[in-house]
């Protein structure tokens, strides 16, 4: 069984997957090999056909994709069958590519840099050109890396906490008058208000359980009590039973209880 080809992708996929190298944006010209047939751009992450055709990976992965429908997938240039398998990526056209110059993006902003493929990225990290978001929150503005300082001495939106480290924080309204000292003299004159209603109510609750605990003391107790007359007169009521039942077996106790009976009679009459 054959087992499929593996794929490693180069670091211009790595980097900027799924986009392309617009021919106007190189500093010359790039020779007619170096573009994709199928997007009409510089070519991103060549890849070689068993025909030698050379096509972006992104783009002729796409193309046979497109054509899953026939039952056979072929070339876009010589209509040749296309095997996967037998697709290579050409690292070394890939680092050649990544050699030539290119402007900054950002040229329409004023930016006159130039630098090689294989650098856009830190330029970009770094471009004063750059549009940038400002970074207080309900702002939203977009503004050029070079103008954020200024946008940031007048921007409505501006919050920072107090440079003397004392947690406040400041808006433009209250930057001239701040105080680090009141501000900590009232934090702390606030924090002991609340404290003091803290303690208040921590003390009214431990009042309430110890009148309930009183309470339910006492209903203990009162069943203790009751539980005790109650063992004593079921005491008592078998101590009388196993009596009668004793004088009731024994056959002197029933003539001496019928002699008392008719004594009794006897003086009655």
């Amino acid at each position: 069984m054959e087992k499929k080809r593996k794929w490693y992708i180069c670091n211009a996929c790595l980097n900027d997957p799924g986009s392309s190298y617009e021919v106007e944006q190189f500093v010359d010209t790039p020779d007619d090999d170096l573009i994709c047939v199928i997007c009409r751009a510089v070519l991103l992450c060549p890849v070689r056909l068993k025909c030698n055709h050379v096509f972006c990976k992104e783009c002729i992965l796409q193309w046979m994709k497109s054509q899953c429908c026939f039952r056979q997938v072929k070339c876009p240039c010589c209509r040749q069958p296309i095997d996967q398998n037998q697709m290579l990526v050409l690292f070394k056209l890939s680092k050649s590519i990544g050699r030539l110059s290119i402007k900054c993006r950002n040229a329409q902003q004023g930016c006159r840099a130039t630098f090689p493929l294989s650098n856009e990225y830190l330029h970009i990290s770094s471009c004063p050109y750059e549009w940038q978001l400002c970074p207080h929150e309900g702002c939203g503005k977009q503004v050029l890396r070079k103008d954020v300082q200024a946008h940031d001495q007048s921007c409505s939106h501006w919050r920072q906490p107090c440079p003397m480290g004392c947690g406040t924080l400041l808006v433009r309204e209250n930057q001239a008058q701040h105080n680090c000292y009141r501000e900590l003299q009232q934090r702390y004159v606030a924090e002991r208000r609340q404290q003091r209603a803290i303690a208040a109510n921590l003390r009214r609750k431990m009042q309430r359980m110890q009148s309930r605990m009183a309470q339910i003391r006492r209903q203990i107790n009162l069943m203790c009590e009751s539980l005790e007359v109650g063992d004593l007169e079921i005491e008592a009521g078998e101590g009388t039973s196993a009596w009668t039942d004793a004088n009731a077996a024994s056959p002197s106790g029933s003539r001496h209880r019928h002699t008392n009976s008719s004594s009794t009679r006897v003086r009655f009459i």
